[in-house]
């Protein structure tokens, strides 16, 4: 997954000896053009103007004359060849620093002096090897800008660039991403050595500050996530993926998510953090998103038919917002494949669970939320994932979920599937009731979507996405073996 640049110089060696060769020909045809005619010409001059007597004494003569002309001429074109070949090995060397400052110029980051975002992503693609990559972010970075001006907001990035630096071992690749975004490509580093290096990292950072001024001492925090091949993954977007998602729990967490709050939930902080979360998964997988945002609001409804908490119904719906966050962790060539997936795929993709309860168990109001989006595909009767719950050991937020995102999965077009009928649905719903769900769950789902048969959908969300509106009444029917499948 890592290695050098690939170098022209091969290229350029081979173009040089083609040169040499070619100028070598050159001059040596440029010989034998002006010594042949010569001698051709002497000889015939001599052989019909002269006596015979004196022939040989006199083409004697011309070859010796011709001998020395041959030696001047001789040195003369030696002399042309060296300054020639200077002249050219001069360019070279000066092409060749050219070349390497634009290379340079190209891959490293002006402010900090750090590769950028280009070569980070050459050298992460070019070779497989073991490796560990560090993905940083600078925390707060805009309220130095707003309080110090942008000026001390360079000088910190500055710093730390060099912090990064001096803490990197020999063979590391450090580079800025862009913005308050850094990395560190670790050749041959294993999860600990990865962990160890983010530890050392905060330790520099709190115990200096990073840039003094005439009214404050800064002290600089990072959010860090860490991944790595083998072990995070097998591509470099499985890997980059992964070490984003523990970036943002980190840097959740390092918010101050997990300080004390009482028992009093601020519900406009977890709707921005709700926000912030579905905005950053919209950006991986805009289908998911749309279908977090559905399901919420039908989750919500249910609950509050089920006459839970004013609580209750808000941790369903959070969980509900945020169910596939994990799907940050999953590969694009996974989430947006059209076909049906492998079994290794699908072993990749039942990680999200798991990895969105990673990503929230962190934030202290989030902590029900988490167990439901961990248990959200656990069947009533124990066949689900990843834990085989079995009936109220699932939570009851998570079996209010399952049935709604059942629904909605299959009223909904998807890459790999068409669509189906909103009242075949609901029948494939009532079939399961008792093996994939909760029964009591089922019944008030119904009650609710039959009194609302357009559903909880938004405006522009129409039959060439969603199956047609409920028409017929319900049909019970037996399940069958299989589970309803939803990614």
């Amino acid at each position: 997954m890592v290695g050098g640049q690939p170098s022209e110089e091969p290229a350029a060696e081979n173009a040089e000896e083609s040169l040499s060769i070619s100028e070598t020909r050159s001059f040596r045809l440029l010989r034998w053009a002006v010594a042949l005619p010569v001698a051709a010409a002497a000889s015939a001059v001599s052989a019909f103007m002269l006596p015979s007597e004196i022939i040989f004494a006199v083409l004697t003569g011309e070859v010796a004359l011709l001998g020395i002309a041959g030696i001047i001429v001789e040195i003369a074109l030696y002399r042309t060849e060296r300054r020639l070949t200077h002249e050219r090995k001069q360019v070279r060397t000066q092409w060749l620093n050219q070349r390497a400052e634009l290379l340079d110029v190209a891959t490293r980051d002006e402010l900090t002096q750090l590769q950028n975002r280009r070569f980070y992503f050459r050298r992460a693609e070019t070779k497989s090897e073991p490796l560990s990559i560090l993905m940083i972010d600078v925390d707060d970075l805009k309220a130095i800008n707003d309080e110090f001006g942008h000026l001390v907001g360079d000088k910190v990035l500055r710093s730390f660039a060099r912090i990064l630096n001096s803490s990197s071992g020999d063979g590391h690749v450090t580079a800025r991403l862009g913005g308050d975004e850094f990395a560190v490509i670790m050749p041959g580093a294993d999860r600990r050595e990865a962990e160890l290096f983010s530890l050392q990292l905060w330790q520099k950072l709190a115990d200096t500050p990073i840039c003094e001024t005439e009214h404050a001492s800064i002290y600089l925090g990072v959010s860090i996530g860490s991944s790595g091949y083998p072990w995070g993954g097998s591509t470099v977007e499985e890997i980059t993926h992964w070490a984003d998602t523990k970036l943002y729990a980190n840097k959740l967490e390092r918010k101050g998510f997990k300080q004390g709050r009482g028992d009093r939930r601020d519900d406009r902080l977890a709707a921005a953090v709700v926000e912030v979360l579905s905005t950053a998964l919209d950006v991986r997988d805009k289908m998911t998103h749309r279908h977090a945002r559905r399901v919420a609001r039908t989750a919500a409804e249910v609950a509050r038919f089920m006459q839970l908490s004013s609580e209750n119904v808000s941790e369903i719906e959070y969980a509900a917002a945020l169910h596939d966050i994990g799907k940050i962790g999953v590969a694009d060539s996974i989430l947006r494949k059209s076909a049906s997936l492998d079994a290794d795929e699908w072993k990749e993709m039942r990680r999200h669970s798991e990895l969105g309860y990673q990503i929230l168990k962190g934030i202290d109001f989030f902590q029900n939320a988490a167990e439901i989006v961990y248990a959200h595909h656990e069947h009533f009767d124990g066949t689900g994932y990843p834990r085989g719950l079995v009936g109220e050991e699932i939570p009851l937020g998570a079996r209010v979920f399952a049935v709604v995102d059942a629904y909605d999965a299959m009223t909904s077009r998807r890459p790999y599937r068409d669509a189906i009928l909103r009242d075949e649905a609901l029948t494939e719903i009532a079939g399961y009731s008792g093996t994939q769900f909760d029964p009591k769950v089922v019944q008030a789902f119904l009650m609710v979507i039959r009194r609302s048969p357009d559903g909880f959908y938004e405006e522009n969300e129409d039959e060439a996405v969603f199956g047609p509106r409920i028409s017929a009444p319900e049909v019970r029917r037996t399940p069958g073996a299989q589970t309803l499948v939803t990614r």
